[in-house]
């Protein structure tokens, strides 16, 4: 009799797990709100008795159906997310719908998670308990490793990353750029009527790193007026038009702009490299924990970047041969006719990544936000600072 009763319990455990199975594999296909909970025990039993590989989870992309994206965080002032929807894109992106109602979250394909805005422990878990198995968490952030919070705590709840690096699952860099397929025809004389040498707009005072570069270059006879906040700490400042912004009133009798980076990370290029620069005629003067020699991050020829020289007082001599040669002033914009510099095409970028399709990471935000990103190039810049 115990036998019998026996065979009966494992009977009804043996459908119910059957059942789970069940219900599990049609929340991958049909989204059906599957709690974490139940997804890991299922997930669980099934790789210990049905295959000894990772379960497959369906690509983000169907087209049979709409996807809708949730911005679940703003940035931290208020502004929402760069992710608006864009005619410019260079495909059909109709089946992709942008909504920053949080009220969608069941409904969400995809949820995107801003760094400096993320939500309480308490609401992430309570949100994750609820997700259905096969709705992508991403997160995002524009800020250097070294300015981010910390993600190990968070890390188990996200499947990709969306960041400025090239190592990440969704590449938002701070400016798109592309090789042209036909040389450009450009005839213009860059150095003809700039008198001044370098320019720096600053604001933040506390970034040792490049304060310690500007003051080496000052006193090996560059010349580098700076304006903004953190004018008065250097001997020659010069008053901006555009109220500590850079500008091109500001900016067009420059030869130079010292694009120092506030953090010393591996990928990060921002504007000051990406905007100031490029787009006002000058040659930037890098200095940041990247390769710039990957035109991936920069673009070949446009840029000198300073801890490629031997020393500080080896750039300070190579900025001054350049600046009084004409000849070679000018190959620094050759590359003018060879790339193309583009928008803010974040929305393009993320539907054309969700249409081709995303693996779902696991702890994908400990390889992409390692901090030794940081770390490694001031170890490199404050041995490199010390020559002479």
């Amino acid at each position: 009799m115990k036998t019998f009763k026996w065979k009966i319990i494992l009977f009804f455990i043996s459908i119910l797990i059957l059942y789970l199975i069940f219900i599990h594999d049609m929340s991958l296909k049909n989204n059906y709100i599957f709690p974490s909970y139940y997804r890991s025990f299922v997930q669980g039993f099934k790789n210990k008795f049905y295959s000894d590989q990772d379960i497959k989870v369906p690509g983000v992309l169907n087209q049979s159906r709409k996807f809708l994206i949730l911005t679940y965080t703003n940035f931290s002032n208020g502004w929402r997310l760069p992710f608006k929807a864009s005619s410019v894109c260079s495909f059909d992106t109709s089946n992709f719908k942008i909504t920053y109602n949080k009220k969608q979250l069941h409904r969400s394909d995809v949820v995107i998670f801003n760094s400096r805005d993320m939500p309480p422990m308490q609401e992430l878990e309570r949100i994750n308990n609820m997700r259905r198995n096969s709705q992508l968490w991403i997160y995002f952030t524009m800020e250097s490793i070294h300015n981010n919070p910390g993600v190990n705590h968070i890390d188990k709840y996200f499947n990709a990353t969306a960041t400025f690096g090239v190592d990440t699952d969704i590449p938002f860099p701070y400016r798109y750029h592309k090789k042209l397929s036909k040389v450009k025809n450009i005839n213009k004389d860059y150095f003809l009527n700039k008198t001044r040498m370098v320019a720096w707009v600053v604001s933040n005072c506390k970034i040792n790193a490049r304060n310690k570069l500007a003051l080496k270059l000052i006193s090996y006879g560059v010349d580098i007026e700076v304006s903004g906040k953190c004018a008065k700490k250097f001997p020659k400042r010069f008053f901006s038009k555009c109220q500590g912004r850079p500008c091109y009133a500001d900016l067009r009798d420059f030869k130079f702009y010292f694009a120092a980076e506030n953090s010393l990370c591996d990928g990060y290029i921002t504007e000051k490299y990406w905007r100031t620069g490029l787009n006002f005629d000058l040659i930037p003067i890098v200095l940041g924990g990247s390769n710039y020699s990957d035109p991936r991050l920069a673009i070949p020829g446009s840029y000198i970047d300073a801890m490629s020289f031997d020393s500080p007082k080896t750039l300070a001599d190579y900025i001054l041969n350049v600046s009084s040669n004409s000849t070679k002033y000018n190959s620094f914009f050759e590359w003018k006719k060879h790339w193309k510099l583009g928008g803010y095409s974040y929305f393009c970028t993320l539907c054309s990544k969700l249409e081709n399709g995303i693996s779902f990471r696991t702890n994908p935000l400990l390889k992409t936000m390692n901090r030794s990103k940081c770390s490694r190039p001031q170890k490199k810049f404050n041995i490199w600072i010390k020559k002479s």
